[in-house]
């Protein structure tokens, strides 16, 4: 189960893409921007709430449940686990104090 991670995750719902979206609910996520939006803010918030309860387990299902949908969203995009990855190693090493402040000028 270690093994299953979100590059696993994410080649599994690519593969979904292709699936009729009468049987997937990423094909149905995917053929329907506002419905995906409106998803992973929802899965957002539900996050938020449950840290904000202090309850761990809750914290755990939302977390899988925003994973899921920041996937399809990027598959929605095209845009590839690497490219996150290679974003967040430009940032290494930076503050993210300091990452803020570039941000804004």
């Amino acid at each position: 189960m270690t093994e299953y991670n979100i590059e696993k995750l994410f080649d599994d719902l690519l593969k979904k893409k292709k699936f009729d979206k009468e049987n997937s609910y990423t094909s149905t996520l995917l053929t329907n921007k506002n419905l995906l939006a409106k998803k992973i803010g929802e899965e957002s918030i539900e996050v938020i709430l449950e840290y904000l309860d202090n309850n761990k387990n809750k914290i755990i299902k939302e977390s899988a449940d925003l994973l899921y949908h920041l996937c399809v969203i990027w598959i929605s995009a095209d845009i590839k686990p690497d490219n996150v990855w290679h974003e967040l190693h430009r940032r290494k090493g930076i503050s993210g104090l300091e990452e803020k402040k570039r941000r804004l000028s």
